[in-house]
């Protein structure tokens, strides 16, 4: 084996000694004692000359003999200096003489001797205290504004106060950009199309603009003089432009192409009025708010509210055991699959798999001996889900742009950009929920509640908050409303079985203190509508366990009673109820690509009803909002739907709906009909926008291809 002998005797003393006359021994030599070393300088040691050599009588060179006995010994090998940072490592003497040519030139500058004496001012018998550094310019400028003193006003003493009137600060300049789409780490779509649509947005905007500048009549109650304030300049356009332009590619950028053509055509469409508010809004311009804000279009269904309950119920959900597949759970699991369950979690000794990170970790429903409830932590993860960005024809040659997190336009596979003490867990096995809280089907309720007005509530739409607790995501807040009139009926917090791990409050909009403000239902008094809307909401009422809110839901509500929602199964697997009369606006506008695909409440309530919800960040959603969104959409769609009936021949008779010949009356939610079509009576209730591959759709919005495989 070859290797190096470097270092391997330098714990081993040289026999030589200090008569070692290698330049590179291998042995190990002790430095001598050298007193003056520590004071002289590394620039003032001087090195050993090599033994002077002489040539022989044959022309050889040969060391020359020492004069003494003590000139015969051979150089001593001084120890190298080193330092440990260049603080400590002495000036050279080329720095010495550089250091004094600065130093002289800064005295003559500034009219100080070289002895550092500082000139007297005869007339004023004072010292001059000016800094010499700060007479001559100073290029590039110094940081923070600070000007020489050639430049700079006499300054007032510290101890003065006067009271000055100063001039308002200007506002900061604008950033000046070009028109081109700004850079992000996963676009929607290429740099030409987006240019293209930011070219023509800023057309529409500068248009609207020049009209504000050259308005020589009143707009909103704003003078024209104010308005040419007012309006913007070229680069604010600009910088409009490209704000809108990158919003829609940021929050929606699975649809960016319709959103950002919905806003170019409203633009197109917009009055100066509008444009006004839009100014404010965008660059607070310090004029007043609008008295009111814009609460989306207006639903006219041509029906009355007692109509449109009858009308509603071609819109239920058949038979929902061809949703099991997707979670939903038509009957309630029985005693013995529910014990089954329990059994294989208890076998598992509670390992689970965290619901954001999918790391695996443990539970403890009683905490253990340390107190803590979970294992393996932290939990870092991405707390938005993962976007795929819209394909392009040229994906075959590029590769196309990889799916992304909005939450820090991190690519899939990056590590997490939030952290958080523990892993949480969720399950949908309709077992395991049963384990933890059976299921149980919507009872008969002969005399069900009725609304705070004292009205029969025909149909009831409901949302639910949820947050991680030691036994997965259990039921934190219900809430229901009347449709249509929207009426509140419950509204209340939740106490969950399990020890709450999270509550989910990013996405829930439940905070620990709403919990510790909330007030027990038995005391709770419902709100006067004396009282009007108020910025800061009174405390919400709150109820013990689940089956008390589940209690109070049911109270409105009897079999054939429609429950509207969102994605509802995560409603009700949350309330452990089964209902027989459901419908689903998740059903109501598929997904071109069927289940499991489905649009966001946000997204259908943006298109359809031109409204903005969930818009509190990270402050959460607001059940009551989105179940009345969620109503707003069933309305949508029975406005539709009523005129394809007419089409076919429905009507009302007497405050009955009646169908054409060969369909019956309408009975308990059900028609009567001897033979049910694909597209029965032209209640497809589906857009004609929504499908993109031109797909057949059944009466509740289910793709029948999909149906009639099942």
């Amino acid at each position: 084996m070859v290797f190096s002998t470097t270092n391997l005797f330098k714990g081993i003393q040289c026999p030589e000694g200090a008569r070692c006359r290698l330049t590179n021994c291998i042995y190990g030599h002790q430095p001598q004692q050298q007193p003056q070393a520590a004071e002289t300088p590394a620039s003032a040691v001087s090195i050993t000359a090599p033994p002077k050599v002489k040539p022989s009588s044959n022309g050889a060179h040969v060391p020359a003999q020492p004069s003494t006995e003590q000139e015969s010994e051979p150089a001593t090998k001084r120890r190298r200096v080193t330092y440990e940072s260049l603080v400590e490592k002495p000036p050279s003497r080329a720095e010495k003489i550089k250091a004094d040519l600065e130093a002289s030139r800064s005295a003559k500058r500034a009219g100080v001797s070289p002895s550092g004496f500082k000139p007297i001012n005869s007339a004023t018998n004072n010292v001059n205290t000016t800094p010499a550094t700060l007479a001559r310019p100073v290029s590039p400028p110094a940081a923070g504004g600070v000007k020489p003193a050639s430049k700079q006003t006499n300054a007032m003493p510290a101890s003065v106060n006067v009271n000055t009137t100063t001039e308002p600060k200007k506002p900061a300049p604008v950033k000046k950009e070009a028109l081109n789409p700004r850079l992000l780490t996963s676009a929607p779509e290429s740099h030409a199309k987006r240019t293209i649509f930011l070219q023509h947005l800023h057309k529409d905007m500068y248009r609207l603009n020049s009209e504000l500048k050259t308005s020589t009549q009143p707009i909103n109650g704003i003078p024209p003089d104010k308005l040419k304030v007012l309006a913007l300049n070229d680069q604010e356009v600009i910088k409009l432009a490209l704000d809108e332009e990158e919003k829609a590619a940021r929050d929606q950028p699975k649809v960016y192409a319709n959103v950002i053509k919905n806003r170019i055509a409203a633009y197109r469409k917009m009055k100066p009025e509008v444009f006004v508010d839009v100014v404010k809004a965008s660059f607070n311009k310090g004029m007043p708010k609008p008295a009111q804000v814009k609460q989306g279009k207006v639903i006219h269904t041509g029906l009355t509210p007692v109509e449109e309950v009858k009308v509603v119920h071609h819109l239920v959900v058949p038979d929902q055991n061809v949703l099991v597949p997707h979670g939903y759970v038509p009957t309630p699991p029985t005693a013995v699959q529910a014990e089954e369950a329990a059994k294989a979690v208890e076998a598992s000794m509670n390992y689970e798999e965290c619901d954001r990170c999918t790391a695996r970790f443990r539970v403890f429903p009683d905490r253990n001996e340390e107190g803590k409830l979970t294992t393996n932590g932290p939990c870092r993860h991405h707390p938005s889900k993962k976007v795929f960005p819209t394909k392009q024809k040229t994906d075959f040659y590029t590769g196309g742009n990889q799916p992304y997190y909005p939450c820090c336009q991190e690519p899939v596979g990056s590590q997490g950009c939030t952290t958080a003490e523990d892993h949480v867990f969720k399950t949908s096995s309709p077992a395991r929920l049963a384990a933890v809280l059976p299921f149980i089907t919507t009872p008969e309720n002969p005399n069900p509640a009725k609304d705070r007005k004292g009205r029969v509530v025909g149909a009831v739409g409901f949302d639910c908050e949820m947050g991680y607790t030691a036994f997965g995501l259990e039921l934190i807040r219900i809430t229901a409303v009347s449709w249509p009139e929207h009426e509140p009926l419950l509204d209340v917090l939740v106490r969950p079985l399990g020890t709450i791990i999270e509550l989910n409050s990013r996405f829930s909009g439940v905070w620990p203190e709403h919990f510790a403000s909330a007030i027990p239902y038995a005391e709770w008094q419902p709100p006067s509508e004396s009282q009007g809307p108020s910025a800061n909401p009174p405390p919400l009422p709150i109820v013990d366990n689940p089956q008390k809110a589940r209690e109070l839901l049911c109270s409105f509500l009897t079999p054939n009673t429609p429950l509207i929602g969102h994605a509802i199964e995560n409603d009700l697997n949350a309330t452990r109820l089964c209902h027989p009369n459901i419908i689903d606006t998740m059903l109501l506008y598929p997904h071109p690509r069927g289940l499991p695909m489905r649009y966001g409440l946000k997204m259908l309530t943006k298109k359809y009803l031109e409204r903005d919800i969930q818009m509190g960040g990270d402050r959460g959603h607001d059940s009551l909002e989105d179940a009345v969104a969620t109503g707003d959409l069933v309305r949508v769609k029975i406005a539709r739907q009523w005129r394809d009936m007419q089409s076919k021949g429905w009507k009302f008779e007497n405050g009955e709906l009646v169908g054409p010949q060969g369909v019956g009356t309408l009975t308990n939610g059900a028609t009567k009909s001897k033979k049910r079509t694909k597209r029965q009576a032209g209640l497809d209730g589906v857009d004609e926008n929504d499908s993109e591959d031109g797909e057949n759709f059944d009466g509740e919005g289910l793709s029948v291809e999909y149906l009639e495989a099942k």
